[in-house]
């Protein structure tokens, strides 16, 4: 993707009251301290982002600015062939255009997000941004770029053993994966190795204590198993006798409960046999007629000898329970002390069988414990061996990765990694140059490497972009970067803009 520039229009911004910028292949900018060079590259930053070049805040408004001062930025930008015109305006709050068209904040920033990245951008634009980075973000935005090894090319590296180790639980699992899950046995079976040694060695002294004569474990059980049938037999001839005793309660409960119901039923007849037949209406109170007067005496002796059929059937089932009551045979009592010699009995027997039952069970103990003692031992060596291999292939990976990174450089080197005083390997990142370190460079050295990391994210990421090179008086000449270059150099003369249409053999 082609991003370039057009033109760049200014009012009330820092030091410039108004200003209009034409871009070309190439624009130089000159002039003395104080002049506004610098402010250029800030414009087209905060037009876009609200910063800086380098990333930061940035106020707008000149020093000067009265109350009513309004700073105002306009950027006609190509991108991938289409015009685009960003417009941001500032006096108390912040406006946003695109194309003119007034935007929320929300909505240009969304619409900046999806034409770039903003860290690429700023990267490809100020040679010294991608450096003002915290170290983890300059790794990450490089190494995006550029693919891992793979797992092949690097074990193709390391020794046979290693491969061995490996290539199957390569297929399985991923390296950091594999490494956790080794670690945490190496861990974890350190401790269990420990605690199954502690095992035997405290079986062993447990069994040396408990040696003792021989005992016949099965003829005891045949033993204990006669016993517990006399218990049973015993136990359900004593069900049968409390069944037997249950079911006589059970009846004579019945008796007394139907000679109840025979003494209320004798009541209830009597009752009936007592009452009078009335005369007279119980709610008009007109004498009966003497048909009615037959019906009530006919009604009276139907409910008499209802209940008297009642009370006989009543007592026929009386009659009937009392003679089975008396058919029942009395249960005997149990006896309760021959069940309690069998419970002595087979306490003992069952004390004597569980002693010797541990005697044996200590033993196949002690043998189960040594077999898990010496495979958590084959487990810890397996799982120690694979850690180690996966530190020399990490270091493998690591020397691959830095050629692969180091190939996209001519004279700048990059550090990936950093191995520790316990051997392991950590990420870490640094830029050097000719064998020192970025921070280490003069502004010369830190230009030319800014200009070369910009042509390498560049061309991984496939994004053109203008860079804005400021204070380049310090740096005699330079290969330019493949996009727009926008050139500010310290003169002893006043401002001076010139674009310049082609950059030739793109040495400034």
């Amino acid at each position: 993707m082609q991003i370039a520039f057009k033109t760049l229009a200014l009012k009330n911004f820092k030091n410039h009251k108004s200003l209009t910028v034409n871009f070309g292949d190439g624009t130089n900018i000159k002039g003395r301290n104080g002049a506004g060079k610098s402010s250029i590259g800030d414009a087209i930053t905060w037009v876009l982002f609200g910063t800086d070049s380098s990333g930061g805040k940035l106020d707008p408004l000149p020093i000067d600015a009265g109350d009513g001062t309004e700073s105002t930025v306009e950027l006609l930008v190509s991108i991938a062939g289409k015009d685009v015109l960003f417009g941001r305006a500032q006096k108390k709050t912040a406006k946003y255009f695109v194309n003119e068209i007034p935007k929320k904040a929300t909505e240009f920033n969304e619409f900046i997000e999806n034409q770039f990245d903003k860290n690429l951008f700023l990267s490809l634009f100020n040679p010294s941004y991608f450096f003002t980075q915290h170290w983890q973000d300059q790794r990450g935005q490089l190494l995006q770029y550029v693919s891992e090894p793979l797992n092949k090319q690097i074990l193709a590296e390391v020794s046979q053993v290693d491969r061995e180790r490996l290539e199957g639980p390569l297929k399985k699992h991923s390296l950091d994966d594999l490494d956790k899950l080794h670690r945490e046995k190496v861990r974890t079976n350190d401790k269990a190795y420990e605690r199954a040694a502690e095992r035997v060695q405290a079986l062993e002294e447990q069994a040396s204590k408990n040696d003792g004569p021989a005992f016949d474990i099965e003829a005891t059980q045949e033993e204990i198993k006669s016993l517990n049938e006399q218990k049973v037999a015993i136990q359900e001839e004593n069900d049968i006798r409390l069944r037997a005793k249950t079911a006589r309660s059970r009846m004579e409960g019945q008796i007394d409960n139907l000679t109840d119901q025979i003494t209320q039923q004798t009541h209830v007849v009597q009752s009936i046999k007592d009452e009078k037949v009335q005369e007279l209406c119980g709610t008009c109170h007109q004498p009966l007629t003497e048909e009615a007067i037959i019906k009530v005496k006919e009604n009276r002796q139907a409910r008499f000898n209802k209940e008297v059929a009642t009370g006989k059937a009543l007592v026929q089932k009386v009659n009937e329970l009392k003679k089975s009551l008396s058919d029942m045979p009395v249960a005997e009592a149990a006896d309760h002390d021959e069940p309690n010699l069998i419970e002595v009995k087979l306490m003992e027997l069952q004390v004597k069988v569980k002693q010797a039952e541990q005697a044996r069970s200590l033993a196949e103990d002690i043998e189960a414990a040594k077999e898990k003692k010496e495979a958590i031992r084959r487990e810890l060596v397996t799982s120690k061996g694979i850690v180690d291999a996966i530190k020399e292939f990490k270091t493998k990976r690591s020397e691959l990765m830095v050629r692969k990174v180091d190939d996209l450089f001519t004279s700048i080197s990059v550090k990936l990694y950093e191995t520790l005083k316990n051997g392991e390997e950590r990420a870490t990142f640094e830029i050097e140059m000719d064998g020192k370190p970025y921070s280490k460079l003069s502004t010369a050295e830190k230009i030319k490497a800014g200009l070369e990391l910009i042509e390498v994210l560049s061309k991984q990421s496939d994004v053109v972009a203008p860079t804005f090179v400021d204070n380049a008086e310090s740096i005699l000449n330079f290969s330019a970067p493949a996009g727009q270059l926008i050139v500010a150099r310290v003169m002893d003369e006043d401002l001076n803009i010139k674009a310049i249409e082609t950059k030739g053999d793109g040495k400034q």
